[in-house]
Parts: C-alpha cells; structure tokens; sequence
C-alpha cells in the first residue's frame, strides 16, 4: 500500500509539473491532493545549477514559537536579490533585500502571523490588519476594500486572501532562455453556497537581477458567473520612504478616496513630508495611468536622495487601477507607503460595482494578471526609470478633488 501511494504521489507531481529539459529541475514541496507538505529543504545552484551557474539558493523553513507557530516560508537568494514567500499566507512576499536596499517596511506586527491567530470579522470586520506587515500583500478574491454589508453577505477588509494557506506549493529552475526561478502557488478561496475562485501564482526571478515578477491568474471554478476583486497592496518604509521622497508615474487622473485624502486641494498628493505625530490621518489617492500600446506601464517610488528606489512595471490589462496609500505615521506606529495597483479602487464593493469596476468571471473563466518589482540600487537607474515613466505621460494629470468614496 505504501509503494502505491508514493507511487501516486510520484505521478500526481509529474503531471503537475511542466515538461523540463535536460538541464532544468523542478520540486513540489506543498501538495494537498497527495496529502504531501515538506517541512524543511534546501537546494543551491550547485546541486540544480547549469555548469557556471551564478550562485543561488532556496531554503524552505518552517517557523515555531508565538503566533508564527507553523508558518512555512521560502527564503530566497538569486544572487542579487533575496526575498521570502509565504506559503501559508497566500502565496505573499514578506520581505525583499536588494544590497543595501530594503524593500518592506517596519510593521508593528513583527512575527508573520499564522492564520489560524485572525479573525477577519474583528473590530468591525478590519481583523485584516492583525497580521498586517508583508511587502507584497494581496487583497481578494471575491472583494477588497472596506468592509460593507453587501446583499447577504458581510465583507471583511480586503477580503480573505492573504490569510489562505496555499494548497499546492512546487519550485522550478530553468536554464532558458534566460536562468531563472520559478515559484508556483495555489490557493483556493472557496466556500459552500459561495464563491470558488483559485488564484493560481507564479513568482519568478531571473537569476542575479533584483527582481520578482507576478504572473498570476484567478479562476472561476464554478458553473455560474463570479464577481471577483484583486489588490496588490505592495508596501515600503525607510530608506526608500522619508521627507522628500516621491511617488513618479505617467498619472492619467487623480482623485481622493475621501475627505481626509482631500484635505489640502490634493497639493503635493505624490509627494512625502516624513513622519508625522498625532493628530494624523492617512490619505488614499486613486488613480488611472497611461501606458503603451500593449497596455504596460510603469511607477515608481523615489528614495529622498534619488539614488535608490522601486519599480513596478504594470499590465494594465488586468490591473487598469492604481492607489497610493500614504500613511505617515511615526516609526512605532508603522510609518509606510502602499503603491497598490488593482482590479479597481480600495472603495466598498458596493461602491466599486456601481462604479463598473468590478469584473465577473463567468464559470470556468479566469483573470490573468503581470506585476514586476525591481529595485533601484543607484541614480543613474532611477534617473532611466524616470525617463522611461515620463515617456509614456502623454499629458499632465487630471486633479479630481471630489472623493471616490463615501
């Protein structure tokens, strides 16, 4: 009996796993249909590596002790960058390091809380922010936003996503055509009487470039039509956040999410003053970007000096929103910046539907979506960045003063 589970285990990794070359290798860790979860592994480009292959390496950790008790991550170092995805929440990235550059920000949650510690329904439906501190944080799939009652249902804030173990984890290298990592997630957001959507990612980086790329896609696995929301509430603290820092993109038009967001006629929205103390409110400013004639476009967050920063390059295909949380609270309180781009604005769905920005997959249909993040380790790259955004501005933005929302 044995021989044939293995034996099904072997063959439900081979069919789930594309065709490789000769040179190429692929590992599933995490597999739910055979009933498979690693708890720890390694690998490096000496073992998987092409002759000549720049150093890497993947470690898969499981955590212990406090609310981080059973989370599993995968640390990984492409030999220019190093980054941590988590399995356990959503197939998200915690944290990112780029030389001297941090990508992330210093949340008041310090420990990636496991998801059996949040109640999403808490303090009036934001049990969200309980586990709050990722740097690449997805809210979805059937909403994001506020919380709302909505028909019969009540919505929690950005959704459940985030706080969903993936169901299906595995780990490729392939040699061509350039070398690069591939990280593939599965995670189902399913419920009786409801929604059955699956977001299926591939995280990928190219070896020795300080990169993560997004391909992601969601599926409708029912037989009926199925709204569905996706947020990208990617966040970043000092160095690349500070007095003077900016926010750069090809900005088609601009408008407050509320009042708070509104106060000061929106005059100097893209730009940071530091930390402030209390009283303070953080504003949310939503946004439509140009882009190119394939629909790709590109935003930026400047550090203070300009000699480092962040650059998302964005297919507005499938994600034709943008917003700009700023929250510019002291340093214990969690002084950060969100560049989020989306399905639609971080609005209640209610608001979001009315507005005709919330997508229906009919059954069997899925939503395909790319997001690239690259930091920027000089100012001479910032300087290109900024060119290239500049390019595609194909005029000055809009200012709407009047809130998107209630």
């Amino acid at each position: 009996m044995t021989k044939i589970l293995s034996a099904m285990t072997l063959l439900a990794c081979v069919l789930s796993t594309p065709a490789l070359a000769a040179d190429e290798h692929a590992k599933v860790l995490i597999d739910t249909a055979t009933n498979l979860a690693t708890a720890n592994w390694k690998v490096s480009a000496a073992e998987w590596g092409a002759k000549g292959s720049p150093a890497w390496t993947i470690q898969l950790r499981t955590l212990h002790g406090g609310r981080q008790e059973g989370v599993q991550v995968i640390d990984v170092d492409n030999g220019a960058m190093t980054f941590t995805i988590v399995p356990t929440r959503g197939f998200e990235i915690w944290k990112a390091q780029a030389g001297k550059l941090r990508l992330g920000w210093d949340s008041p949650v310090r420990e990636i809380i496991h998801p059996s510690y949040i109640r999403l329904s808490d303090n009036g439906g934001q049990g969200w922010v309980a586990g709050f501190g990722g740097l690449m944080v997805r809210g979805g799939l059937a909403s994001f936003g506020s919380p709302v009652q909505d028909g019969d249902q009540q919505l929690t804030l950005h959704g459940h996503v985030d706080y969903l173990p993936a169901s299906h984890v595995s780990v490729r290298y392939e040699s061509a055509p350039v070398p690069r990592l591939v990280f593939r997630g599965v995670v189902n957001d399913f419920q009786t009487f409801g929604p059955q959507l699956r977001l299926t990612s591939e995280i990928s980086t190219v070896i020795g470039r300080p990169e993560v790329v997004f391909d992601d896609s969601v599926t409708n696995l029912s037989d009926v039509p199925q709204e569905m929301q996706l947020l990208y509430h990617t966040n970043f603290g000092t160095p690349l956040l500070g007095a003077g820092a900016e926010f750069i993109a090809p900005v088609k038009q601009v408008a407050p999410i509320n009042a708070a967001s509104a106060a000061g006629d929106l005059v100097g929205w893209n730009r940071y003053s530091g930390p402030h103390a209390p009283p303070y409110a953080a504003q949310v400013f939503n946004m439509q970007l140009y882009g190119d004639a394939g629909g790709q476009t590109k935003a930026m967050l400047k550090s203070p000096q300009g000699d480092q920063g962040v650059l998302m390059t964005i297919d507005t295909k499938g994600l034709p929103y943008m917003n700009v949380w700023k929250n510019e609270v002291t340093a214990r309180a969690g002084y950060v910046t969100g560049l989020e781009p989306g399905t639609g604005f971080p609005n209640a769905r209610t608001v979001e539907r009315a507005a005709g920005r919330v997508p229906t997959l009919q059954g069997g249909a899925s939503y395909k979506v790319h997001l690239a993040i690259a930091a920027l380790t000089s100012a001479a790259e910032v300087a290109k960045a900024a060119a290239a955004i500049q390019a595609l501005a194909v005029s000055p933005p809009v200012i709407v003063k009047t809130p998107t929302g209630p």
